[in-house]
């Protein structure tokens, strides 16, 4: 846990200060990975001393921590609020799918850097938990609702199907926008969508073309 910041850095001038460096470490960490970035390097993103870090992080993973709760906002914000052209299912699910590949697209550097950093320290390990669960939870309360509306099956479990589901789409954007593999967007999103719908037995008539 970290100590509480001194009063320098609650002023004005420090909150800006801290800004300026939590800017700065995003630039570094997309660019260098966590393991090749250095608290010089951001300092001099910052335009701060190299002594001014220690005022306001005690070290390269609490700053890492802040970046990372910048990309889990920046994700949920948006995606969160989908274009639907519907309330219908496969509207709803196909407006989610594109936010999230143009949310991950935004944040591809630091969510490589994020899959590479949950894998050896436990707090990070627990944003990213953290991160997915928000997807995962929002997608089970919406499967449960379909399911009471009798429009998805019902003998699906909504947990694991979220959680498989979800995985699908968050590692498909991972293949596209971090290992760099090809795709075009719309047949991209419309493939997922589809197999999302099918895979909840949702019917073709819960979509807005359709009607």
């Amino acid at each position: 846990m970290s100590e509480a910041p001194s009063k320098s850095a609650r002023t004005k001038r420090g909150i800006r200060t801290r800004n300026a460096l939590i800017a700065g470490a995003v630039v570094v960490f997309a660019r260098d990975g966590f393991l090749e970035a250095r608290i010089r390097d951001i300092c001099s993103e910052a335009k701060t001393a190299y002594g001014t870090f220690y005022t306001y992080f005690q070290s390269k993973e609490e700053i890492f921590q802040e970046v990372i709760m910048g990309v889990q906002q920046d994700m949920t914000t948006n995606d969160l609020m989908p274009t639907a052209r519907s309330d219908a299912p496969w509207d709803l699910i196909e407006a989610s799918n594109r936010q999230y590949l143009h949310s991950y697209r935004r944040n591809a550097k630091l969510m490589a850097t994020l899959e590479q950093v949950a894998t050896f320290n436990e707090d990070i390990r627990q944003m990213r938990i953290g991160l997915r669960s928000k997807f995962t939870d929002r997608n089970k309360r919406a499967i449960m609702r379909w399911q009471d509306q009798g429009i998805a099956d019902p003998d699906i479990d909504p947990y694991y199907a979220a959680n498989a589901l979800g995985t699908m789409v968050d590692r498909f954007a991972y293949t596209w926008f971090v290992l760099g593999q090809e795709f075009e967007e719309e047949l991209a999103v419309a493939t997922l969508t589809r197999l999302w719908v099918q895979s909840l037995g949702i019917t073709h008539e819960h979509h807005s073309s359709s009607s």
